[in-house]
């Protein structure tokens, strides 16, 4: 049995929990289903049939004659795992104006929205426990067939360089370092590199040439954004990247208007109404904050994919037109990413 231990340290706050969802816990099944879907984004497999096929041989299925995944996975802590409640810090350069208001707000809750509740003569305050920045522990994966090794490892380096941990992981929380990088993926060294991953030439090595397929994934039109400020301070990283993310949708209609920022990310609620055509749809973009050195970059992954293939009806019991919806998905996407080249740097 092949055993490879990654050490892990969090850059920024990690919103992970069990049944219950106010008190942290840090899961190995979530970790695994993490795994999973950074697997699928490097296949771009338009047929759903042979990806499943594929999954099932290194992940494991429930379905007869197919058997167990290939690997296990476990998470060891360095000490006792520590989860908190405390507010975010209160820096000036966090506030942001907000539309047609007076006030401001910390971009950090805007990109947190959904953890806490507004208390009057308190603010926001977190209802759901989360652990930290430089919480530390270790994940160990043990393999017991070495022909999905080499495609676990690759699932996970992806999610280490552009993913995170947990609740509004797509927001930039729960972005983690691998303190062990060469090391952990030496098996797939001559794959990706370790020592520079954000480099354009490694990164071309993940883009299919194939289309866009319904789900997102590593096909052309795949972009990445790097911010052109590196911080001391994974937070301010984090916000700086924020005010970019929140200054683009803004950007893209008039206030109280919501056509196109439904594409960036469903549902978009006003006054209690959902104002979008789908209850849900996670965004196509990653947000990701980066240890370089002694320093913390962000960074923004666009991962292209049809809107909702296999959903006939909208929240409305609409039939879903699915040629016009694409279009108008890669159009608003399309527009989204011009405004972040224009403010960050284009790496892919």
């Amino acid at each position: 049995m092949k055993k490879i231990i990654f050490e892990i340290e969090t850059i920024t706050p990690m919103f992970v929990a069990g049944a219950n969802q106010t008190k942290a816990e840090l899961r190995a099944a979530s970790i695994k289903g993490l795994l999973r879907f950074w697997w699928r984004a490097l296949q771009a497999e338009a047929d759903l049939n042979k990806l499943r096929e594929k999954e099932a041989i290194i992940f494991g299925s429930s379905e007869e004659g197919v058997g167990g995944s290939s690997f296990s996975l476990r998470i060891i802590t360095k000490d006792d795992l520590k989860p908190i409640k405390n507010k975010f810090p209160s820096n000036p350069q966090h506030q942001v104006r907000v539309e047609g208001k007076t006030f401001k707000i910390n971009i950090l809750e805007y990109l947190a929205y959904g953890t806490y509740e507004y208390i009057p003569r308190q603010g926001n305050v977190f209802v759901r426990e989360y652990y930290p920045e430089k919480t530390k522990f270790d994940i160990v994966l043990n393999f017991t067939d070495e022909k999905g090794k080499n495609e676990v490892l690759k699932a996970f380096y992806v999610w280490c360089i552009f993913g995170g941990v947990g609740s509004r992981s797509r927001n930039g929380f729960g972005s983690i370092n691998v303190i062990n990088m060469e090391k952990a993926f030496e098996n797939i060294g001559t794959i990706f590199s370790a020592k520079n991953p954000y480099e354009k030439q490694n990164l071309n090595r993940l883009i299919k040439d194939n289309g866009i397929v319904s789900y997102p994934s590593f096909t052309q039109g795949a972009r990445l954004f790097k911010a052109k400020q590196s911080f001391r301070v994974g937070l301010d990283a984090l916000a700086d990247v924020g005010k970019i993310y929140k200054n683009g949708r803004s950007t893209l209609e008039k206030k109280h208007c919501f056509e196109k920022r439904q594409y960036i990310g469903s549902p978009i609620v006003e006054k209690k109404v959902t104002k979008s055509f789908l209850d849900r749809h996670a965004k196509p973009y990653f947000i990701k904050i980066a240890k370089e050195s002694n320093k913390y970059r962000a960074y923004i992954l666009y991962l292209p994919s049809r809107y909702c293939d296999g959903l006939e009806k909208d929240r409305n019991d609409l039939t879903i037109n699915h040629s016009n919806v694409d279009k108008k998905f890669a159009e608003v996407c399309n527009e989204f990413n011009r405004f972040l080249a224009a403010n960050m740097e284009t790496v892919i």
